[in-house]
Order: C-alpha cells, then sequence, then structure tokens
C-alpha cells in the first residue's frame, strides 16, 4: 500500500480531501493525513521526524500560514517567514525520503496586480507568474508562495524530483477557519450572518462589495488535487479555478451566503474598510484542456452546503 502523506491534513482542503477519499478510494493507495499537532514544518528536525515515521511515496502540501486580507496587512513577517520555512523543509524531506512525487499548493493571489504591471492582461495564465509585484495587501504571503515554484523547478533541474505546484483561487467550503480575525472572505460572510440571524441585528459586510473574485468549492478543488496526483507531472503550475464567467462580486456572494441562511433584511456595507484588489480574473483553459469532464459545483449550492456545515459543527469549527 503506497502512502500518499497530506500535510495540512485537518484544514478545509485536506478535510476536503479525507471526503473525496471516502468516497472514491484508490486502490493501492492511503492516504495519511497530517497535522500541526503531528510535527511544526517550520522545524526541520521535526519535518524529519516525521517524514520518518509516515515514510510517505507521496505528499500532498497544503499546509501554510494563511488568513484573509487583514491578517495579510497586519502580520507579513510571520506569513512570509513561516511559509518559506514550511516550504523548504517539506521540499528538502521529499527528496531525502525518496519521495516519489510532490504536489504543492499555491495560491492566485501570487500573480501580478495589473495596475502595476500594465504589460500583463486579464485573464491570467500560469505564464505570468514573475512577470510583476503582487497586490501590496498580501505581498508577504504571495512572495513566500511564488518561491514553491521556483524552488519545485530548481528540484527537479538539479535533482530529477517530480514535484509540482498548483494555483487554486479563493477557496471555501466545509471545516473552513471563522476567525473574527484571520478567515477568509466566505467564512467571515457566514459568522456574521449566522450572528446577525441570531442576535436580530443588521449583517455587516466590510467593504463596497463591489470588489470581484472567482471562488472554488474545497470539495471540488480536493476532487482536482487528487486528479492532478496521478495525471498532471509538468513543471508549470496549473491555475485551479472555475471559469472566468464565474467571477462575483462580494456583495453577491454576501447575498448568497443571506440566502442560505435565510436572512430576509437587506444587507448593510461598511466602507471604512479596504476592498483589497478589486480584480484578478485567472483563466482555467488549461485545466479544462487536460481534464475536459470535470463540473464545477454551482456557487449558490456551495455556500449552501458550506453554511449547513457551519450550522451542524458550530461547536467544533475553527472559530
Amino acid at each position: 500500500m503506497k502512502k500518499i502523506m497530506v500535510t495540512g491534513g485537518k484544514g478545509m482542503l485536506g478535510y476536503g480531501i479525507q471526503h473525496v477519499a471516502r468516497l472514491e478510494p484508490r486502490d493501492g493507495y492511503q492516504f495519511v493525513f497530517v497535522d500541526l499537532e503531528d510535527g511544526d514544518l517550520c522545524d526541520l528536525a521535526q519535518t524529519e521526524a516525521l517524514f520518518a515515521r509516515v515514510q510517505p511515496q507521496g505528499v500532498i502540501h497544503l499546509a501554510a500560514d494563511v488568513g484573509g486580507l487583514y491578517k495579510n496587512m497586519a502580520q507579513g513577517v510571520e506569513m512570509f517567514e513561516n511559509n518559506l520555512l514550511m516550504n523548504m523543509n517539506v521540499m528538502r524531506c521529499c527528496r531525502k525520503f525518496g519521495v516519489d512525487k510532490l504536489v504543492s499548493c499555491l495560491s492566485t493571489c501570487i500573480f501580478p496586480e495589473l495596475t502595476l504591471c500594465p504589460h500583463v492582461q486579464m485573464p491570467i495564465d500560469e505564464s505570468v507568474i514573475h512577470m510583476g509585484p503582487p497586490h501590496p495587501s498580501n505581498e508577504a504571503y504571495a512572495y513566500a508562495k511564488r518561491m514553491v515554484d521556483v524552488q519545485s523547478r530548481y528540484y527537479r533541474k538539479q535533482y530529477k524530483s517530480n514535484f509540482i505546484s498548483l494555483a487554486p483561487t479563493n477557496i471555501f467550503g466545509p471545516n473552513d477557519n471563522y476567525s473574527p480575525e484571520h478567515s477568509h472572505v466566505i467564512p467571515a460572510l457566514i459568522r456574521k450572518c449566522d450572528a446577525a440571524m441570531r442576535q436580530g441585528t443588521d449583517f455587516v459586510v466590510w467593504g463596497s462589495g463591489k470588489p470581484l473574485r472567482q471562488f472554488i468549492f474545497s470539495f471540488d478543488l480536493a476532487r482536482l488535487f487528487v486528479w492532478a496526483y496521478f495525471h498532471y507531472n509538468d513543471p508549470e503550475p496549473l491555475i485551479l479555478a472555475p471559469d472566468e464567467s464565474q467571477e462575483v462580486s462580494i456583495g453577491r456572494i454576501a447575498q448568497y451566503v443571506a440566502d442560505a441562511f435565510g436572512y430576509a433584511k437587506p444587507l448593510v456595507f461598511d466602507t471604512k474598510y479596504s476592498d483589497g484588489q478589486f480584480k484578478r480574473t485567472v483563466t482555467n483553459r488549461k485545466l479544462m484542456s487536460l481534464n475536459p469532464s470535470f463540473r464545477f459545483t454551482p456557487l449558490p449550492e456551495a455556500i449552501k452546503t458550506s453554511v449547513q456545515w457551519f450550522q451542524e459543527n458550530m461547536a467544533d469549527a475553527r472559530l
């Protein structure tokens, strides 16, 4: 039985891969889900001890120091250094322990900010990752994640390592992080709408609600990560995102959340809060050319599933 170790295995995407592994088991393969309590990946000695215990043949590396816009703006040093350390230690151990394949998780926030890079056009594709600076609001995290692509390419060049990287757009789904300080936009909206429903108060959305985003449901992304582990071996990163026509405003997403809760009052937008980057449309042309039969869950349905999970698991949710 070959072991595929999933770091960050108790996070949102790790939870999604657990879900996919149960529904679609792979003959001859066992997924092993590890998290911080199993070893601190910022520490090389602990990372080596984890690899020695598990002895994986493959690794899906999801562990990261992540957060929403306001964490990115407030904790840039930690997000830069922690992510660099994790990625370096995992790659070193994959080589040292003879891992057959490493799949690392990037983010579409790594792409250039178009207002700073007029030579880059939307929709953004995989070829432009290093063609300009990312948006200032998340540049520390973005630069650390960009180095995953650089490191992976050099391990391929120097050691013939089969290291690939995948760049998902904004992820949401069951078992998200609902922390008031560190959550991303959809879990933050879910938590706020739940509180508004319980307290009979307004559902307040930070910012104008006008910025546009492409979102991907974590269960869909989990299926794509498993597919890529078995079928994608190119050195270039691969964008994982719904079609660019599915880009929606934060205000529309907030309304989907309100509808899922049955919240009937008008939404309130607090414009004293920053909107962050207005738009970063990516294309999934390469993905769909390689996996043309893949179908994404419609956003209202995926958000409803996420809200139901939160309502049923609030006592154990990451708050």
